[in-house]
Parts: C-alpha cells; structure tokens; sequence
C-alpha cells in the first residue's frame, strides 16, 4: 500500500518534467507540483471535514482553494511553467487575502499569506520577482491586518474557532512540508548529480583509456590540456620493423574475415610482448608492424629491450608455424629489422590523430627489414654496438640497401646456453 501511495506520489510530481530540462527546473517543477499536491490534500481534508449545510461556506471556499491548486499541476503537465508558477504566487496571495478579509479575526487565513511568500523564494532565482512577491504578500498581510480594525466580516463563519486551529496547524504544515520537500528535492538533485558524475567519471575512463591506446600518456595529456601537442626530438631511440612473408598467397586462401582475425591473432600477440619489455607501439601498416623503444619516456635499456622483444615475437611466430602445419591452418613466416638513432615524434593534422616517428631512423629500420631473412633479426651495425655481449651478433658483411647503398648489417640470436 505504501509502495503504491510513494508511486503514485512521484507519478504525480514529475509530471512536465523531461530529459531536455536544466536541474534546476526539474527541481522546480517537481516541488511545484509537490507543493500544490499537498494544498489540495489539505483542502480535501476540509471539504470532508465541512459537508454539513451549515459550513457550505468553508466548503464551497474549500472547493475552490482545491480546484486552484490543481491548476498549477495542470499547467506543468503541459509545459506551461511560468504560468503554473504564476496561478501558483497569484491565486494563492488573492484567496488568502479574500478569506482573511471576508472572514475577519476569526480565523486567522491571512497568516496563509508566509506560505506564499516563503513560496515565492523556492519558485524564483530572480531576486526582483522574489522581492516583489514578497512585498506583495508582506503589504497584503497589513491589508489584511487593517481591515479588522475598520470593517466588519461579511461572510459569517460559525466554524471559525475551529478554522482557527486548523488553519494555523495548516500554516505550519505547509511550511514544514515546503522547506523539508525542498530540501529532500535538494537531496535527491545532489544524489542524481552524483549518479551522472559516476557515469561521466567511467565514460571519461574509457575514452582516455581509449586514447591512451591511441597516444603515449605525455601527448595524450598536452593534447586534452592544450587541443595540440608539439612534436619532440630523442637523440637516440630503437625502432623495429615486423613483415609478413607471403602474405598476398596466405590472404588468397582467406575470407577477409578469416584473414583480418589471423593478422589480429598475431598482432594482438606481438602487442602482448612488447608491452612486457616497455615498448611504444606506433602502427600497423597492412602486415608490417612498426614499434620503437626509448620514447616517449626516454631510457638507455631500449636497444637490449627491442631485440629481446623481436626475439620472443620470432619464438612465438616460430611456435604457432608448428601448431598451425599440424593442424593443417594458414599462417605467417615473419621477418624483422631494427636499427638505433635519432627520430622525431609526434602527431599531425587535426582529425584522427596517430602518433608517428620520422627521420632515417626509421628508414634504416625498413631497410633492415627488407634485406633481412625469414626467421631472422637483422640489426644494422649501430644497433649492433650497443648489444654486444648481451646476444650473439653474426656479422652478414655489408648488404646493399635501396636508397642506403652498400649497408652493414647483422644477424642477432641469444647467446649459448
């Protein structure tokens, strides 16, 4: 029962409301509604309580004060909110004022008069409507104050003792009802501020996290601080370059589904190993995988870093041609070039931003890969320098290189046992 009576409550206040709404006149509306929703149950009361012939008076004001306050419920139900606020402010301050005058002492309506004021202050942010709703309430009160003193009720209210207390408990009700209903309207705006804060707070994540899958975390953060992020020099980095062998024959045999899962197997595989040895990856173009060590935090490991990586990406390619021959699948023989030098990085344009490396670094690296051997890492002599000792470099002499010339080159493998 009590579930039903809060449903049919909440059915009854947010109604006008709707997603495009500020929190502000949401919250508005709802009390608004609220507020009314309380007169009229208050007014109820009255009129079940003065259904004898001889409070036809109490009852047909009380009739009227019930079919007023419905009005403003109506109104928001067709979005006409200023107009729901204003019979709300308007009709009250009239009929308190009418019954106080009609009535005389006797029963103490025009103390009703707080409740629109009081009223006026929830219904408004401009301070000039608030102030002058105020004084209109304030300079009725007097009006009302005054006319005891200078004229005679001329509606006759046999009930006004008992109107007396019930209007006075009424004040006071309504007052409690309006700062409470406000405050708990407070309460619940700050709990589903809080809920959508979460909501963004998780969105947020994932679109950083999403971002930082795209750019290193220093570029991701200037980029979101700034709308651009500057390209920076490293004096000495390690890039690796990754091709497929036979790959056209390998994708003739494929749906491209089939084939884009399979490039994504090993792909997802070389990303894997070379997070574990704290490489930036940079992009795949087609079947070639391009990666480099020492940016974008820079470092004096990544020449040991890239060549332990290429060697365990050799091991896995290595291990999924054994897996893949014995289960009669597709799959891919792999080369790899690395060389160490100077690059530029950064990211260009203004729409789907990519985080790239430039200079013949990089170029030197390609060239590594093409005049390398299946199954084999083919560094260049600079690369070389810097791991000696730490894997078995076996010198191939000087190799002609497209655009380079005669370059020399090395083939690295872990050392004995």
């Amino acid at each position: 029962m009590a579930l039903r009576i809060s449903r049919l409550w909440e059915s009854v206040v947010r109604l006008g409301t709707h997603a495009q709404m500020s929190n502000w006149e949401r919250k508005r509306t709802r009390l608004l509604n609220g507020i009314s929703l309380v007169a009229m149950l208050g007014y109820l009361f009255f009129i079940l309580s003065f259904l004898a012939p001889e409070h036809r008076t109490t009852l047909y004001e009380s009739v009227v004060s019930f079919v007023i306050y419905f009005v403003p419920i109506l109104l928001n139900h067709f979005r006409r909110y200023l107009a729901a606020i204003l019979t709300f402010n308007i009709f009250s301050t009239l009929i308190y004022t009418f019954y106080a005058i009609s009535h005389g002492v006797v029963d103490a309506a025009e103390y009703l008069l707080l409740c629109s004021s009081v009223a006026s202050m929830l219904f408004f942010r401009n301070i000039w409507a608030i102030l002058f709703f105020f004084l209109l309430n304030f300079s009725c009160f007097w009006l009302c104050k005054w006319s005891f003193t200078v004229m005679q009720p001329f509606l006759f209210m046999p009930d006004g003792q008992t109107l007396y207390i019930e209007n006075h408990v009424f004040t006071f009700l309504i007052l409690f009802l309006m700062i409470y209903y406000f405050k708990s309207e407070n309460k619940r705006q700050e709990n589903l501020l809080k809920r959508q804060n979460v909501v963004l707070s998780k969105e947020k994540q994932k679109s950083d996290s999403l971002l930082l899958n795209i750019l290193p975390y220093d570029t991701a953060e200037e980029l979101k601080e700034t709308g651009r992020a500057k390209a920076r020099y490293y004096e000495q980095v390690t890039v690796m370059f990754t091709d497929f062998q036979q790959f056209t024959q390998v994708a003739e045999q494929l749906t491209p589904e089939e084939l884009v899962a399979l490039v994504n197997h090993y792909f997802s595989a070389f990303d894997t190993i070379i997070g574990a040895h704290k490489i930036e990856k940079i992009k795949t173009i087609g079947d070639a995988y391009l990666c480099v060590g020492g940016l974008p935090e820079q470092n004096t490991t990544h020449p040991t870093d890239v060549v332990s990586a290429a060697l365990e990406i050799l091991d896995f390619v290595a291990a999924e041609k054994v897996r893949r021959v014995k289960n009669g699948l597709p799959y891919f023989d792999l080369r790899i070039g690395i060389h160490t030098g100077p690059v530029v990085a950064g990211i260009v344009g203004i729409t789907k931003f990519a985080y790239d490396i430039w200079g013949d670094t990089v170029n030197v690296a390609a060239r590594m890969e093409s005049s390398g051997e299946v199954g084999k890492v083919n560094i260049s002599e600079t690369t070389c320098r810097l791991v000696q000792g730490q894997f078995h470099c076996e010198s191939r002499g000087k190799i002609q290189a497209k655009n380079k010339g005669e370059v020399a080159m090395y083939f690295v493998e872990k050392l004995p046992g």
